[in-house]
């Protein structure tokens, strides 16, 4: 039973079965294209990656076990005020995300313990583990959206691929 619970894991947090690869949600995305928001829209693919990395960077340190992880009191500092300036910045944030990505799925090969992260009261690892693998799916989502608003969708192979 832990071995499929375990592969539901994985599938989340790569985008398996019921959700687009989160990493070729990003492909062939410059910054420039990255940084459109559409007519109707509130966010940019940017904004949005940035916000994913912010939480799940926050998932991983409380994942790793550390005591005194900084959780914000709101939402506020997980959604950027700037643009990226040029495709470094971009690049950037989605190597984060990527390492991030692999790290949370190199994760699930240690579930050993099902109490509490000592900074995250009442989550136990896997928990931890499949709240990141939504929260990513739910925003990997909107950045597809974002990207078919915006005519970028699918990924076009005549711009860089990660």
């Amino acid at each position: 039973m832990f071995e499929v619970m375990t592969a539901a894991l994985k599938n989340s947090i790569n985008g398996q079965h019921i959700h687009v690869d989160p990493i070729a949600a990003l492909q062939n995305l410059t910054y420039e294209m990255a940084s459109e928001i559409p007519g109707n829209g509130e966010h940019s693919c940017w904004h949005i990656l940035y916000h994913i990395v912010f939480w799940q960077d926050l998932m991983l340190e409380a994942l790793r076990g550390k005591e005194d992880v900084s959780w914000p009191k709101n939402n506020e500092p997980s959604w950027p005020n700037e643009l990226p300036q040029d495709n470094k910045k971009w690049d950037e944030l989605v190597q984060r995300f990527k390492l991030g990505i692999e790290e949370a799925y190199q994760s699930t090969e240690n579930i050993e313990s099902l109490e509490d992260l000592p900074s995250w009261p009442k989550v136990p690892v896997f928990r931890a583990l499949m709240v990141l693998g939504q929260h990513n799916a739910y925003h990997i989502g909107e950045i597809v959206a974002t990207r078919q608003a915006l005519g970028f969708w699918p990924p076009s192979p005549d711009h860089k691929t990660f």
